[in-house]
């Protein structure tokens, strides 16, 4: 089973299932990224075409040269019932993709190698792919609710509440594409007797369950990862020391903070952009905070 993480011939063991390209899911819609230079720079913004056209010219120059580039990486929520879900979705687009996929029982699947462009969270400088790298989670987000929904309507809400806790009905089609069998998929945390979140985020109240268990564990797994692959993305997440919180809405300074951080910070809509709220309003900001600072502090003492 394999648990590296990889780019320009560098691999790292992050310690959880990782699904590469030539094994699961390919990114149907990488491209050069024009910040980098060991490619053909007709790849750059161009229709995606055949992957033996996507060739790395001199992979050690190529990972220098991207380790100096890329300074975040951003999270998702896909608004799909799991990740085979969200693949079908990107298939069928002419310019989305994404890195990682973080399927609802912690699977992840690596699509490219890191070195491409993915367009995913262009932000309001249209810079944003350039400088980051992208994970996919599977959540519904506002889906889930039936009061909700938009492009998934339904009569009920899709968390029902079985024994005492709320699990996600998966339609069978996608419940039979999670590689954990018989998985159930259930938050991670609920919020009182109504299980879903709710905050208001670049002026849209969001509403959700939250994240599983098992994609904490690996995200976390997955940020460590990258933060040893290409050193500027640093284990931080956005936090407001005034006020003790995880801000939500687009940064201030979002084209300039290295590290982890979500769609919604640093796309609010500017320059006919769509507004982005994920990974919305259940993500536990805070859980990543503590795990970073505990993985920090290990590794001086180390």
């Amino acid at each position: 089973m394999n648990q590296n993480i990889v780019s320009c011939g560098h691999k790292v063991n992050i310690d959880t299932h990782v699904v590469l390209w030539n094994k699961g899911f390919v990114c149907p819609n990488k491209r050069g990224r024009s910040t980098c230079s060991y490619h053909d720079p007709k790849l750059n913004d161009a229709p995606s075409r055949k992957n033996t056209a996507y060739k790395i010219l001199n992979p050690e120059s190529a990972y220098k040269e991207l380790a100096q580039r890329v300074h975040q990486l951003v999270l998702h929520y896909d608004a799909c019932y799991s990740s085979f879900h969200c693949h079908q979705l990107m298939t069928k687009s002419s310019f989305k993709g994404s890195h990682f996929y973080l399927d609802l029982d912690g699977t992840l699947y690596q699509t490219c190698d890191l070195y491409w462009k993915t367009n995913t969270a262009p932000a309001d400088d249209q810079q944003g792919n350039e400088r980051a790298i992208h994970v996919e989670m599977a959540n519904l987000s506002w889906e889930a609710l039936a009061k909700d929904s938009e492009w998934i309507p339904s009569n009920k809400d899709k968390y029902l509440k079985k024994r005492g806790r709320w699990v996600l009905e998966l339609p069978n089609e996608y419940r039979k594409k999670i590689r954990t069998a018989g998985f159930q998929a259930t938050p991670a945390r609920v919020y009182g007797t109504r299980g879903y979140f709710s905050k208001k985020i670049n002026d849209r109240v969001v509403r959700m369950w939250d994240f599983t268990e098992e994609q904490y564990q690996a995200l976390i797994k997955l940020c460590i990862g990258i933060n040893k692959l290409l050193p500027r993305v640093k284990l931080q997440v956005p936090f407001d020391k005034n006020s003790g919180r995880h801000p939500l809405d687009r940064l201030k300074n979002y084209s300039k903070f290295s590290g982890i951080l979500g769609h919604a910070h640093v796309q609010k809509g500017d320059n006919g952009l769509e507004c982005k709220y994920d990974p919305g309003s259940a993500f536990n900001w805070a859980r990543l905070k503590k795990a970073f600072n505990s993985s920090t502090r290990g590794s001086t003492s180390s």
